[in-house]
C-alpha cells in the first residue's frame, strides 16, 4: 500500500454536498424492495445491512424459485414485485428484454429488440451484458447492437433511441444509469468516444459530449459504468477518472491513471474507490521478456531476420499472465502474438515483425509495467480544497487488483476479488491490508462483490457462490455451486438473493420450512 497524492488534470472540482445522494432514493427508493440499476442503489452494491439472507443455498436448498431463461450476462434489475433482465438467443440471434415476477418466477413479459447486426464480443462475452435500470414508472435497457430503449411496467415499448451497432473491443460492458430526469449510457470506444444522455419521459437527446482518447498505451475503450457522485457523473476510463456535468456533459476533472477502465467505481459519502488495472497487466505479473534474436532463433523459419505473426505460438511468449485466470480463457494472458494484433506493437508495411517493432513493442510493455500514474485501488478523495491537487489520491493499494470486477466499500472495508477467487480486505480510511486470501473457488471472476445483512456475496464465472464474513480475518461461510456460470453481479433484495447465471434467474431465502 502507498498513501500519496496525485495530480489533477484540470483546476476545476466544484464545492459540491457530500454523500453520494442517489437521485432514486429521494424518490421514495427506500421505502420499496429495489435494486434498480447496475450495483444496486447508488451504484454503492449495497442492500439492506438488517436482512437476514441465507449462507448456504444451491439447487436444492434455501431455493425460493429458479426461471430458465436465454443467456445472458447482466444483472437483475429489481423493484417491487418485477425483476427485469436482458437475454440473448443465440440460436435465433435475438436480443431481449424479460420481465420476471419476484413473488414465483414467472415470466410476466418478454421483448425482443430487433437489431439489424450484432455486435461482436469476446468469446466468454455476450451481447447482452448490460444491466437494466428502472425508476419504477418504466425500465431502460441498452444494447450495444441497438441502442436505448424504454418499455412501460405493463412491456409496452414507450420509446427508443436507436444507435449505430457498436464496435468496441471484446463487446459493450455499460449500463443504464439515471440522473436527473435523463437517461445516461457510455460508448467510450475510438474512433468517436463520448457519453450522452436522453430524456427519461420520450427518448430525446438531452446532450452528447466527445470524450477526448487519453495519452494511454493499452486499448482506448472502455466498458465501465458511470456513478452518480457528489451530484457528478464519474466515469473509469482509459487512462483516466473524469467527472462530468450532469446538466450538459461538460467535463469538469480528471485524474491520470495506469489504467484501461474497465471496472465501474464505487462511491460512498466521502470517497470513490475505483481499482485502476491495465487491461489486466499488473507490474506484478510480467514475464521475463526475451531479446529479439531468442526468438529468431526460435521462431525465424526462413530465416530473413523478421518474424511472420503466423509464425509465432499462441501461447508461448508471455508479456504478461493474468493472476489466477485460467489458461483456457481465450486471451487470457497477454502474449507478443495477441500484443502486436491489437496494434500495439507496429509491423512492417507487408505485416512482418522486424526488430525495430519488436523494440517498440517492449517499451510500451515495460512502460504498462512501470506506470508514472496511479495503478491499484485508488481511494479518491477531493474534498473542499480550493486547489484539491494534492489530496485527490488519498491511498492506493497495489497488490492483486482485479480488471473487471469493481471494489465493495462496506462497513469500513473494501473489498477487492480476483480470479483465482482471491480476495482482499483494506482499510477504507488508510488501504492498510487487513487480510488476504482465498475463497477456495477458483477461475475467471467477472462479477463484483455486493453485500448485506453483514455478509459478502461474490460469484465466480464457474458458477460458484462464496459467502464470506465481514469481520476481521477472512471468513468463507459456503461456497455454493449453482452448476451455471455466473457473469452478472447477484442483487440482494430484502431478504432475498437474485443470482442471474449464463441459463437461468435464481431466487434465494429462506423457505417456509426453515422459517
Amino acid at each position: 500500500m502507498r498513501r500519496r497524492s496525485a495530480g489533477v488534470a484540470a483546476l476545476v472540482i466544484p464545492m459540491l454536498l457530500a454523500g453520494v445522494g442517489p437521485l432514486l432514493a429521494q424518490e421514495g427508493e427506500a421505502s420499496i424492495a429495489a435494486w434498480p440499476q447496475f450495483l444496486g442503489p447508488g451504484g454503492t452494491g449495497l442492500g439492506d445491512d438488517d436482512a437476514s439472507l441465507p449462507s448456504e443455498f444451491g439447487p436444492s436448498k434455501a431455493l425460493l424459485w429458479k426461471t430458465d431463461l436465454p443467456s445472458g450476462h447482466g444483472s437483475p434489475c429489481v423493484w417491487g414485485e418485477r425483476i427485469f433482465v436482458t437475454a440473448f438467443d443465440e440460436g435465433a440471434q435475438k436480443l431481449e428484454v424479460i420481465a420476471v415476477n419476484r413473488t414465483n418466477g414467472e415470466i410476466a413479459w418478454r421483448r425482443t429488440v430487433a437489431a439489424e447486426g450484432i455486435e461482436k464480443v469476446h468469446a466468454v462475452s455476450s451481447p447482452a451484458t448490460s444491466t437494466p435500470a428502472t425508476d419504477g414508472k418504466r425500465v431502460y435497457v441498452y444494447f450495444g447492437s441497438f441502442g436505448l430503449l424504454a418499455f412501460d411496467w405493463d412491456g409496452t415499448l414507450a420509446w427508443e433511441h436507436p444507435m449505430s451497432v457498436s464496435t468496441i473491443p471484446f463487446g459493450s460492458g455499460a449500463s443504464p444509469v439515471l440522473v436527473g430526469d435523463m437517461v445516461l449510457v457510455t460508448r467510450d470506444y475510438l474512433p468517436e468516444p463520448h457519453m450522452l444522455a436522453v430524456n427519461r419521459t420520450d427518448g430525446t437527446l438531452a446532450w452528447k459530449t466527445t470524450l477526448a482518447p487519453r495519452n494511454y498505451p493499452g486499448p482506448n475503450a472502455s466498458h465501465a459504468t458511470p456513478v452518480i457522485w457528489k451530484s457528478q457523473i464519474v466515469l473509469h476510463r482509459p487512462g483516466a477518472v473524469s467527472a462530468f456535468s450532469p446538466e450538459d456533459g461538460r467535463r469538469l476533472w480528471w485524474i491520470d491513471t495506469a489504467s484501461q477502465g474497465t471496472s465501474t467505481p464505487s462511491p460512498t459519502g466521502e470517497a470513490l474507490y475505483v481499482t485502476a488495472n491495465g487491461g489486466g497487466i499488473d507490474p506484478a505479473n510480467f514475464q521475463e521478456i526475451p531479446p529479439f534474436s531468442a526468438l529468431l532463433s526460435r521462431y525465424d523459419g526462413d530465416g530473413d531476420g523478421r518474424l511472420r505473426l503466423e509464425e509465432l505460438p499462441d501461447d508461448d511468449v508471455y508479456l504478461t499472465r493474468r493472476a489466477g485466470m485460467p489458461d483456457d480463457i481465450p486471451g487470457a494472458h497477454f502474449t507478443m502474438k495477441r500484443a502486436f494484433g491489437l496494434g500495439i506493437g507496429k509491423t512492417t508495411e507487408d505485416g512482418l515483425v522486424d526488430e525495430a517493432g519488436y523494440d517498440q513493442l517492449v517499451a510500451t510493455v515495460e512502460e504498462l509495467g512501470a506506470p508514472a500514474s496511479s495503478f491499484g485501488l485508488l481511494a479518491i478523495h477531493p474534498g473542499g480544497n480550493e486547489n484539491p491537487s494534492e489530496t485527490a489520491v488519498e491511498w492506493t493499494y497495489e497488490r492483486n487488483v482485479p480488471e473487471v470486477p469493481a471494489p465493495l466499500a462496506y462497513r469500513g472495508r473494501v473489498y477487492m476479488i480476483l480470479s483465482g477467487g482471491i480476495v482482499s480486505c483494506v482499510k477504507a480510511d488508510s488501504g492498510e491490508a487487513v487480510y488476504r486470501g482465498r475463497v477456495n473457488a477458483r477461475g475467471a471472476y467477472y462479477a463484483s462483490p455486493v453485500a448485506a445483512g453483514g455478509k459478502i456475496f461474490v460469484a465466480s464465472a464457474g458458477g460458484v457462490v462464496s459467502v464470506l464474513g465481514s469481520g476481521d480475518t477472512l471468513e468463507v461461510l459456503a461456497n455454493n455451486d449453482l452448476g451455471d456460470p455466473i457473469y452478472g453481479t447477484p442483487a440482494p433484495v430484502g431478504s432475498a438473493l437474485y443470482v442471474r447465471s449464463a441459463n437461468r434467474l435464481w431466487a434465494f431465502g429462506a423457505t417456509a420450512s426453515e422459517e
